[in-house]
């Protein structure tokens, strides 16, 4: 999708007479359309709850709240971690967007709640918790589990997704698309979400463009692929 994304964008931009846009910023301009996306499906999915649980939603393709679910599920990821040499401190996955919900547990599939830090020393103290009930608290990107000797555990989260790059090589002193270069990296938004990137993509230039020109302009710029493919 994105070297149709590049295409169409460099399209509008001709005919609107704002110049050129190069590789390096349209990458960067990508990333940043993504994730105002991405993020958007977690408020949308919030809201759409909402109404579902009003009986405001229908069941089905019309269900909102479940449509928006599975945009973010195609995101979700588990990964093992272990303690950083002999500490209990256990570094969270790079690409983390957030934990789910009871989303930390032992190998032996015990759920580690998360405590805030504020009441860790009352329950060491205390001994508020043990294997059958271990807890953990978090800070920028690793956790400390309790009891320390739980060295390993298992993460359930919603990742962050990869910073989209078209990838080119130079013919004729002119950018032409290659997606066998190592650093491709396609959107990971569905392909429904084609117009919406275009438009948003847009707006940084300060160009209202409405979707039936999106997708006339994107289709022209298929039939000349097909053509060129054919010849």
């Amino acid at each position: 999708m994105i070297d149709l994304v590049y295409r169409t964008v460099q399209t509008i931009i001709n005919k609107e007479n704002n110049g050129y846009i190069s590789p390096t910023e349209f990458n960067i301009l990508c990333n940043q359309v993504q994730m105002e996306i991405f993020r958007e499906y977690f408020e949308n999915e919030n809201r759409d709850k909402v109404k579902e649980n009003r009986g405001l939603t229908n069941k089905g393709y019309s269900n909102l709240d479940f449509n928006e679910r599975q945009r973010i599920t195609q995101f979700a990821a588990v990964e093992n971690i272990t303690a950083y040499l002999d500490t209990s401190k256990l570094f969270l996955p790079e690409d983390l967007y957030f934990i789910e919900d009871d989303g930390v547990s032992t190998k032996q599939g015990k759920v580690v709640e998360e405590v805030e830090r504020s009441k860790i020393q009352y329950l060491t103290n205390s001994k508020g918790f043990d294997k059958k009930y271990p807890i953990y608290e978090r800070y920028s990107n690793y956790i400390f589990v309790y009891p320390a000797d739980i060295s390993e555990v298992t993460v359930r989260y919603v990742r962050t997704p990869k910073m989209p790059k078209w990838t080119y090589m130079m013919v004729q002193n002119k950018e032409m698309f290659d997606a066998s270069n190592g650093s491709y990296q396609d959107f990971e938004l569905h392909d429904s979400e084609f117009s919406n990137i275009v438009i948003r993509l847009m707006s940084y230039f300060s160009i209202n463009i409405r979707e039936k020109e999106i997708i006339e302009i994107a289709e022209l710029l298929k039939e000349k692929t097909n053509s060129k493919d054919n010849n």
